[in-house]
């Protein structure tokens, strides 16, 4: 049975080096629901999901899940709640894609317990949801880029966590399978009501799929909210420097983003 767990940042400041990316950030995820973090090019939004999943120590501040630091949880505490696909993870040389989904099981031993049933059963239902059933004997780096992210999502899924954290987890993915992906990601939702936070570039995509948005700017929040409350040509412009208009899709009436470039576009008639 999942459980809402409340993953909250306060007053956040991390980077690399020297290198302040995020400062005096501040974010509550909203639990059971699917949250979407998007903005420019280097504003932060993969540093914001490393600090958030322990990967990267913050200078400042502090994340909490439910109400205790992340940083003073066992980690195979932390592993079993809150799970991470992370950008351009590195499979071990070598290994199997059966093999590297078995690992996702992995928080879920203690020094004395066996593999079990149920993890044969996790790792073949990631293994089926994904559709990579098929290649369970493969070396992971004889894949193809897009066959590699759905191993790694499949390693995610099998981890059965409450929270799952998502770096780009379209990126390789052609058109349908991003979609697909997307499609599974919400299935998940709303068959266990886990918490799922995903960095994406397509606002279309983001606004289809999530039910809220955080928009990042310069290494702070912008705004965030439901779609139609985040996505506005003001905030567009601000965040992304884009001229856009806003529409209503009409697949999902959510809000979608048409850019405007300096290209291809139809002169306004004026009436005089």
């Amino acid at each position: 049975m999942t459980v809402d767990h409340h993953l909250v940042a306060r007053n956040l400041c991390a980077g690399y080096g020297e290198r302040l990316i995020i400062e005096g950030l501040s974010l509550a995820i909203a639990p059971g629901r699917i949250t979407a973090i998007v903005g420019a090019n280097a504003c932060g939004k993969s540093t914001l999901l490393r600090a958030m999943s322990r990967l990267l120590y913050p200078r400042q501040g502090q994340v909490l899940l439910d109400g205790q630091s992340i940083h003073g949880m066992p980690t195979r505490e932390l592993a079993r709640v809150l799970g991470l696909l992370p950008q351009s993870p590195i499979a071990p040389e070598g290994i199997t894609v059966a093999d590297l989904v078995s690992r996702g099981r992995h928080p879920h031993h203690g020094l004395v317990s066996r593999w079990s049933r149920a993890d044969d059963e996790a790792v073949a239902a990631a293994l089926d949801a994904t559709k990579i059933a098929p290649l369970a004997d493969r070396i992971v780096d004889e894949l193809s880029g897009g066959q590699r992210q759905r191993v790694w999502i499949a390693m995610a899924l099998a981890q059965q966590t409450d929270l799952l954290l998502l770096d780009e987890p379209t990126t390789f993915l052609d058109v349908a399978n991003q979609i697909e992906l997307l499609d599974l990601l919400c299935d998940l939702n709303a068959r266990r009501a886990t918490t799922i936070v995903m960095v994406l570039h397509d606002l279309n995509l983001a606004a289809r799929y999530a039910d809220r948005l955080v928009a990042m700017e310069g290494g702070r929040v912008h705004a965030e909210g439901s779609p139609s409350e985040v996505l506005t040509e003001d905030n567009i412009r601000q965040v992304f420097g884009l001229n856009s208009r806003v529409v209503p899709d009409p697949v999902s009436d959510r809000p979608m983003v048409l850019p405007i470039g300096r290209h291809r576009v139809v002169e306004q008639s004026t009436k005089g």
